[in-house]
């Protein structure tokens, strides 16, 4: 008889991350019904059996899941269930709520950023930017977007534009970044999330926080907001290449 295979060992830094996320989901469990997670046998009774470590987890790896994670945030949370990248999950990201109207002046803002000084929009006045906002440093999806933009970064110059990218991380984890992946772009810190939830962009969390939604705004040199780019966690491949093909049309209107 073969001896039984060792269970692959969790951190106690990832098992209280899975505990505050259910916490989380129980404390909100009022703003769904039950009905919602029938299909799937997870009523209201029986969310705290969904298997939460189908999230990635930076400390843990994943297991087999049965319902995907897209089905499970979205019957869960409706229109509320973003990507937490900070905490080292990727929850699917849905429709952004209070984004400002295209035209507009985007919403004013100064940051500390990785470069040593704060950043405003007063500071990118006369030229195109391309203003992300992502979960968080060093998770994969944030990686993949980063790098992407670095790859296309002269391009992107090429029309006059800078990429500034804002998450909730300190500056020290931005440095720690920047370095890391050879990132040509300011990284902004947005503690508190206040500018993420100007832009519409920002997903708040019981007992956890406020993080960032993957969105990326193009402003003008006017400083108005021209175009949004919602849903990007499906397209995070070509992401940059979008960026690019819609600068390249609004330039040249």
């Amino acid at each position: 008889k073969k001896p039984p295979r060792p269970r692959p060992r969790v951190s106690p830094h990832a098992t209280m991350l899975r505990t505050l996320l259910l916490l989380a989901i129980l404390a909100s469990a009022s703003a769904f019904q039950a009905p919602a997670l029938a299909p799937y046998g997870l009523g209201t009774s029986r969310v705290a059996s969904c298997r939460l470590n189908s999230l990635r987890m930076d400390s843990g790896a994943p297991e087999a899941m049965e319902l995907s994670r897209r089905t499970f945030f979205k019957s869960v949370a409706g229109a509320g269930a973003l990507t937490v990248g900070s905490l080292g999950l990727e929850v699917p990201q849905s429709f952004a709520d209070g984004l400002p109207g295209v035209n507009s002046p985007a919403p004013d803002f100064s940051l500390p950023s990785n470069r040593g000084k704060n950043f405003s929009l007063k500071d990118l006045a006369g030229k195109w930017t391309v203003l992300y906002f992502y979960p968080g440093d060093f998770t994969s999806g944030c990686t993949i977007e980063a790098q992407n933009f670095e790859r296309n970064a002269a391009k992107i110059r090429g029309y006059g534009a800078e990429i500034v990218g804002v998450s909730v991380d300190s500056i020290e984890k931005h440095l720690d970044f920047e370095k890391q992946y050879g990132l040509s772009f300011p990284l902004l810190s947005d503690n508190g999330g206040k500018v993420s939830e100007a832009y519409g962009s920002a997903l708040k969390i019981p007992f956890i926080g406020t993080f960032s939604n993957r969105q990326t705004y193009l402003i003008d040199p006017e400083g108005k907001l021209r175009w949004v780019f919602t849903g990007v966690q499906d397209r995070l491949a070509q992401h940059a290449d979008e960026v690019v093909a819609k600068l390249d049309e609004l330039t040249k209107a």
